[in-house]
């Protein structure tokens, strides 16, 4: 598993544990959260983009990730990942639906990634525009 499947694994349980704290330690500075489709929010309102998402889309699911495509580029990374909502109460149920997720990751001065840009919305913005 490479440093950022690991960085999106890490977010994506902190989310589904509703752990601000470690939501936040996934974004780099000036990171922004597509929390509504063509609206993003600076960094200290990351966490609280994710739990407003959480409480209105999820809060009876918890989220899964399947494939993803990691295009990489010096210390900036591309990633399409699919993302799946399961249902709390049975977390190994066959996800269905799945949605593209869009990320952008760079690497900070001390060699780790750090989500820059978070899009669950991912392709499906295409529908807004």
């Amino acid at each position: 598993m490479n440093n950022i499947t690991q960085l999106l694994a890490r977010l994506h349980n902190a989310v589904n544990e509703n752990d601000p704290a470690s939501v936040s330690a996934c974004y780099g500075d000036n990171a922004k959260v597509v929390s509504t489709p063509l609206k993003g929010t600076a960094q200290h309102d990351c966490v609280s983009a994710l739990q407003t998402f959480q409480r209105k889309y999820m809060p009876e699911h918890i989220v899964t990730t399947g494939d993803e495509i990691v295009i990489e580029a010096g210390d900036v990374a591309l990633v399409i990942a699919k993302l799946y909502l399961v249902p709390k109460a049975a977390p190994h149920t066959l996800p269905c639906d799945g949605k593209r997720a869009v990320y952008v990751m760079q690497r900070n001065d001390s060699g780790e990634w750090r989500c820059i840009i978070d899009n669950f919305f991912g392709t499906d913005l295409l529908d807004f525009a």
